[in-house]
């Protein structure tokens, strides 16, 4: 049994990798900003801390006695990091860089990063996109999440303290609560109160989406990797187009969606699939949750 800290415990990625931790005999302290863990149901192993991020005191306090650090906190979004560039550095590039510093004065044994694979390469020179892709990001978000990558590695070189950064796709399921991130939520709530889908661009956009319980397999296997790789893309290794999944829910509610078209926003790429056969080979993982599978659950868990 290892001692774990969730830090981002109560969002749509941290509560899945919190049930998958304790499913597997571990103990969780689940941190967040929040004083409602409404994510997150009552286990003998979990203890839930309101922590704030950026309070290295408070943070340092936390990883006392604390093995395996997952850091899945995020301030910005993809969309809006542009707009301030410098907080999205001083809150997630400062902040995780303090979060490092500490788990090495506590003697952390490894540190678990949610990094983006949907962001950190920018446009693709080919499909699938291999983890040795040039990363050329065109959003902020992207770029910071290089940063903290690049500053997890010098850590590493200068204090010992692994950390293994997960590029995750386009995580969707259940119990996904954003009002505004993520288009299948966004989709099936619109189409179920029958109100207009917005969609920017032609709709052809592609994305690599994967369940959300695959990613917390994946970060819990992470975590007993001990080989040297420091990166894996998490995804399903195929796409689905916008146009594509508006038809499958479009099946699924027995009617057809309202549509409106608006202009393409510059900081969508056009496509990105992820190849995921290091991931397959050295953590012995793959998604096990078929997109249409997946779909029909995330439609009835939003009834």
């Amino acid at each position: 049994m290892k001692r774990a800290l969730v830090l981002g415990a109560n969002g749509f990625i941290g509560s899945a990798v919190t049930r998958e931790l304790l499913a597997a005999g571990h103990a969780v302290t689940a941190a967040d900003c929040v004083r409602d863990f409404y994510a997150l149901a009552p286990h003998p192993r979990l203890v839930c801390q309101t922590l704030d991020f950026l309070d290295e005191v408070a943070v340092r306090h936390t990883l006392a006695g604390i093995d395996w650090v997952f850091h899945l906190v995020g301030t910005t979004k993809p969309a809006s990091s542009n707009a301030n560039m410098a907080f999205d550095v001083q809150s997630n590039v400062v902040g995780s860089i303090h979060l490092l510093e500490a788990a090495v004065a506590q003697g952390v044994e490894r540190v678990l990063f949610a990094s983006s694979g949907g962001t950190v390469y920018g446009p693709p020179r080919a499909l699938p996109v291999r983890e040795d892709h040039p990363t050329h990001p065109i959003v902020s978000y992207g770029l910071t999440k290089l940063m903290i990558e690049g500053y997890a590695d010098l850590i590493e070189r200068q204090h010992g303290l692994p950390t293994i950064a997960l590029r995750i796709g386009n995580p969707y399921g259940p119990r996904h609560y954003d009002r505004e991130q993520g288009a299948i939520p966004v989709f099936i709530r619109q189409l179920r109160r029958d109100q207009t889908i917005e969609i920017w661009g032609d709709g052809e956009i592609v994305r690599d989406y994967v369940h959300v319980d695959d990613v917390a397999r994946a970060f819990v296997a992470a975590a007993g990797y001990l080989g040297p790789h420091r990166v894996f893309n998490i995804g399903s290794g195929t796409g689905h187009s916008l146009r594509e999944i508006v038809a499958r829910l479009e099946a699924l509610a027995g009617r057809q969606a309202r549509l409106v078209f608006r202009p393409a926003r510059g900081f969508d790429i056009p496509a990105i699939v992820l190849d995921i056969e290091r991931a397959r080979a050295a953590l012995d993982w793959a998604p096990a949750i078929d997109f249409d599978d997946g779909l029909s659950l995330t439609w009835e868990d939003m009834k």
